[in-house]
């Protein structure tokens, strides 16, 4: 056994990849003369970190919200052996991921349902501005799934890459997605 592992709410540190990733997106920020009027980030050790080094000096607020899904008894094990000790509940969760949590963890629904209030909480307090949000995958996912009206169990087959961006504006009561997905960097 072997290979990747769940690390939801495994609060594990930003790995060196992170790192580099993070301080050259900070780089292109500065260079590129892009601020931010706010600074916030989910209360993860490898968020704290990349909002740290995507804009320095600058204050951040935490908000617990913003953590990735929890994912209870998979949390640091295996993608395989996940997929051979929690076989059935695995492939209902895999067709299902808006209602199939793993035992002891979050539904994507759940995850949803702590993330939109948390952005919009966020969004009311700037009548206007850039505000950096940094968060997880999943909380990202489920935000994307909320404003955009797609469907929670088709997420993964929208690519979302570590410390990769997503521009949303409100528009008009709604929100337009400016870009997702999206690197500066080569």
């Amino acid at each position: 056994m072997g290979g990747r592992i769940y690390y939801g709410q495994t609060d594990y540190p930003l790995s060196a990849a992170g790192e580099a990733a993070a301080r050259e997106l900070g780089e292109f920020f500065l260079k590129n003369k892009i601020s931010f009027d706010s600074l916030y980030s989910s209360d993860m050790t490898r968020a704290r970190r990349t909002a740290e080094l995507v804009a320095p000096g600058m204050d951040i607020a935490i908000v617990p919200e913003l953590r990735e899904i929890c994912l209870g008894e998979w949390e640091g094990r295996s993608y395989d052996e996940v997929r051979e000790e929690f076989a059935e509940i695995y492939e209902k969760r895999g067709m299902q991921f808006d209602s199939v949590a793993p035992p002891g963890g979050e539904t994507f629904r759940e995850l949803q349902s702590r993330t939109a209030p948390a952005l919009e909480k966020i969004l009311a307090a700037h009548e206007s501005g850039n505000i950096l949000v940094v968060a997880h995958g999943a909380a990202i996912w489920s935000l994307m799934a909320h404003h955009f009206g797609l469907n929670l169990n088709d997420m993964f087959f929208f690519a979302l890459d570590y410390c990769n961006i997503n521009v949303i504006e409100p528009t008009n009561g709604r929100m337009r997605l400016l870009r997702y997905n999206w690197s500066p960097l080569p």
